[in-house]
Parts: structure tokens; C-alpha cells; sequence
């Protein structure tokens, strides 16, 4: 912890006010303000923070750090880009470097979620207590936190740091996006090992071409935020990023440190440790569970308990191909939102059912290019697709509807084609198209309870609108 004043004196800023009270807590958001916190005020995507500061001091903030200044009662902190230095000022009032937490980060377009929560499910087996930030949810001593992001701002993912080691953890697993990492909501966080899954079209909406894309990934083994790395090298990206890294590195795929392999319900893993178990998951998710066994080996775990506690845990992860219980015909929800992640979705159901019905549905105010994309992988697999709406934000669904649409007409006759605008209704439509012993695979709702809809989040929830359309 530090004084308002020695916090400024140490990161050469501007002060405004002086004061020798104590900083005991970071925020961003004034939802996150407790006594004693510095409130970091900056431009978010509705509001300035400064809009907020009168509910963030009533919360008992003490300080402001922002890029502007204020009328206000409390000692202001100024900096151009407040984010540049967030992480490195929450570092320090949080202590994070010191908490005794062996730190794993995942970064990649799909699978993060899955091996950052394999990562958490086999350290927690194997008697390793451990806190889980993730896009699906994010747990301190096996309780759920709330979040919004796929990787918290700087000064909450470094709160929850803190939280989870005093809870007890000993180990701690980050989910890391591309944003995040273009955005400095790491920034103050060493990783002990960090893992790459891989890289495929997604968020050009952000990122002008696929080379700034994986430059934004490869931040998080470039930029001493990580002390070792995995790579799964699955396609061309991986070997780039394997090539670019300097921090010791190892591969996973042929001719590399490690590969990792799955056949009926066996996975593999060959190269520098040589083993095999027993694992109820399929060829998508075995090189999830995969990444996640190397990146605990290359951490120092023992091979033995890495290996039981595979065998012992459970490998169902939340919205990733997870199926609806006792659904008949059966029926799995996942997040599928690139054309890759359909490809391979499509692909694992295709694997197990001949046939299946596909429910397909692509975001808004997001990069429209891969909406046909999304459609041509989905049309190239499933038997019969209904197209649908998810989170058309600010568009308009139709227009979004008629892309994906239109990748799917060039793999599948208008007779297998289904345009059914409202989700609830969709389902249903698939559970009436759909034969007993057949399946279902719905892409793009997951973990989410809500569709996003012109500025609302509104209540949705995919499992329970299944159940719903089975029972009737």
C-alpha cells in the first residue's frame, strides 16, 4: 500500500491536492469503490468515469486518477491514458507480486475458456487450491464473482488476485483476450506459464487484419507479462507466435516438445513425457484438456497426480458443447462464434451423430465478414440448419440472418434451410425437425443468460428455452 502522495511521487504524476491518507484498494468502476480505494476515471463505452465520481466518493474513494481534471473534494492524480498505468499502480497497492500464487494465463480465438477451466478443475483434483477468471464465470474459494469481461480491467483482475490468495489459493488460471491485452487490463500481472490455443478469423472488428490480431496475442509471451509458454501449433499462427516468442517455450504438434492426440476416448501425450489416460471427451476438446495437462507439466507439477486427476475430473465446461440433460433428441449448447469454432463443433457432433440439426446465429455491431464464413462452415456439415438471431445489437437481424443464410445455401439445399428470427422459436423448430436418437447443436448462445438487443441485455437463457421446447 502507499499515500496518495508517495503513489504519485513514485509514478511521476501530476497531483492535485495532497494527502497522506492511505490508499488501500483500486477501481475502475464505482460499482467496485470500497473505503480507502483510488477511483481511476476514464472513458468508457457509455460515460466518462468522472460522471461518476460523486457515487464513487460516497463509496469512499480517496483518490482519482484520471486523464482530466474535476471539482472535487478529494487529491486528483492526472495521467493522458490513465489504462497505461492502471495495472502497474494496482500491482502495487494489491501486492500482487507477492502473493504466493503460481499464475496461468490462455489466450487464443477458441478453446480458452475450456483449457482455462481444465487448467482450474485439474489443479483444484489434484489438492492445489486455485481462483478461475474466465468469460464464463470467475470463482475465489469456489464461489462465483462477478464480471462482465473475458478478462477483468487491470485494477479488478488484480482484486480478485488478491482475493483468491487470501482465500488460500496457490494457484490462480486468467482467461486473456486479445482486447484485454491490446488494452492493458494485464498489465501488472507476471504469468508463471501462459498457454496459446490457437488463431482463427474473429474480432477484425477490432483488429485491422489477422497479422495485427495475433500481434495482439503474441503481447502476452512478448511483452514480460510471462515467465514460460505453451503453443499449440495447429496451424500457421501457432508457428508464428512459436517463432516470435523469446521466454522458454515449448510446442505442442509434430516435431515439437509435445503432441497431444485423442482416439476413441484415449488421449495421448508423446514427446517429452509419454502417457495416456482415459478421458470422456472428443478430438475438440482433448487438445484443450491437452494444453492444459502440458502447460501444468512445463509448471512442474507431478506427471502421476496431472494424470489421475484427468481421469477423476469433470471435463464438461459451461456453453462448450455441453449437453442438455436427458435431452432426446439430443441437444448441445456451445459458443461457437467464428467460422473455425463452428467448423469444429460441427465436426465433434458430426462425429457422433450422422445426422443433426444445426441452430446457427452470428452477432452484431461485430466483424460481418465472417457471417457468411460462419454459415459456409455450418452448411458443410450439419444435415438441416436453422438460422437464427443471438445479440443484433445495434443492426438489423435480418441483414445479419441473410449473410449467414447465404454461406449455408451454398452447401445445403432451401429445403434443409430454416430462417426462424425469434431463438425461443427456433429451438423449437429444430426439436420438431429433429428425430429421436438425432441431435441438436445450437451455436452461439453458451454460458450467456441474455440477448442483446438495440442497447438491452435481455433474459435468455438457451438451456432452459430447450428444455421448454422438448416438454412440448
Amino acid at each position: 500500500m502507499s499515500t496518495i502522495d508517495e503513489l504519485a511521487e513514485q509514478f511521476n504524476l501530476e497531483l492535485i491536492g495532497s494527502s497522506d491518507q492511505m490508499i488501500t484498494s483500486v477501481a475502475i468502476s464505482s460499482h467496485h469503490v470500497s473505503p480507502g480505494s483510488l477511483f481511476i476515471a476514464v472513458q468508457g463505452a457509455n460515460s466518462h468515469g468522472l460522471e461518476h465520481l460523486a457515487d464513487a466518493i460516497s463509496k469512499g474513494a480517496v483518490a482519482v486518477l484520471s486523464d482530466r481534471s474535476a471539482e472535487t473534494s478529494i487529491p486528483q492524480i492526472m495521467h493522458p491514458n490513465p489504462r497505461l498505468i492502471a495495472g502497474d499502480i494496482s500491482a502495487k497497492i494489491f501486492g500482487t507480486a507477492n502473493l504466493g500464487l503460481k499464475v496461468f494465463g490462455v489466450t487464443g480465438t477458441n478453446g480458452k475458456t475450456s483449457s482455462a477451466f481444465y487448467l482450474y478443475r485439474l489443479l483444484e483434483k489434484m489438492g492445489v487450491p486455485a481462483g478461475l477468471s474466465s468469460s464464463a464465470l470467475s470463482l475465489v474459494a469456489g464461489e462465483v464473482v462477478e464480471g462482465d469481461l473475458t478478462t477483468p480491467e487491470a485494477p479488478r483482475l488484480h482484486w480478485l488476485l488478491s482475493e483468491m490468495a487470501k482465500q488460500g489459493a496457490k494457484a490462480a488460471v486468467v482467461e486473456v483476450s486479445a482486447q484485454a491485452l491490446a488494452r492493458n487490463r494485464v498489465d501488472g500481472v507476471v504469468f508463471d506459464v501462459a498457454g496459446f490455443t490457437n488463431l482463427s478469423r474473429d474480432h477484425l472488428d477490432d483488429f485491422d487484419s489477422m497479422s495485427s490480431y495475433l500481434e495482439a496475442k503474441s503481447k502476452l509471451f512478448k511483452s514480460g507479462l510471462s515467465k514460460q509458454a505453451v503453443i499449440n501449433c495447429e496451424d500457421s499462427f501457432g508457428e508464428q507466435m512459436l517463432e516470435a516468442i523469446k521466454v522458454p517455450t515449448v510446442g505442442i504438434g509434430t516435431g515439437l516438445q509435445y503432441q497431444v492426440t485423442e482416439s476413441d476416448g484415449l488421449i495421448a501425450i508423446a514427446g517429452k513425457a509419454n502417457f495416456s489416460l482415459k478421458a470422456s471427451v472428443g478430438p475438440l476438446m482433448a487438445k484443450n484438456l491437452g494444453l492444459a495437462m502440458v502447460m501444468l507439466l512445463e509448471a512442474g507439477y507431478d506427471q502421476q497426480q496431472i494424470t489421475k486427476a484427468a481421469e477423476e475430473v469433470d471435463l464438461s465446461v459451461p456453453g462448450r458443447l455441453q449437453k442438455v440433460d436427458g435431452s432426446n433428441p439430443s441437444v448441445f449448447i456451445d459458443y461457437a462464434h467464428t467460422p473455425a469454432a463452428v467448423a469444429a463443433a460441427c465436426a465433434e457432433i458430426g462425429r457422433l451423430y450422422p445426422n443433426f440439426t444445426l441452430i446457427l446465429s452470428a452477432s452484431g455491431d461485430r466483424d460481418p465478414g465472417k457471417r457468411n464464413e460462419m454459415g459456409i462452415a455450418g452448411g458443410k456439415l450439419a444435415t438441416r440448419v436453422v438460422v437464427t438471431d443471438q445479440h443484433p445489437r445495434s443492426e438489423d437481424p435480418a441483414i445479419i440472418r441473410a449473410a449467414v443464410i447465404a454461406g449455408v445455401l451454398g452447401h445445403l439445399p432451401a429445403e434443409s434451410v430454416f430462417e426462424v428470427a425469434d431463438p425461443t422459436l427456433a429451438i423449437r423448430k429444430a426439436v420438431d425437425l429433429t428425430k429421436s436418437g438425432e441431435a441438436i447443436l445450437w451455436c452461439g448462445p453458451g454460458h450467456l443468460k441474455y440477448r442483446e438487443v438495440k442497447g438491452v441485455k435481455l433474459p435468455f437463457d438457451a438451456f432452459e428455452a430447450t428444455k421448454v421446447a422438448l416438454k412440448n
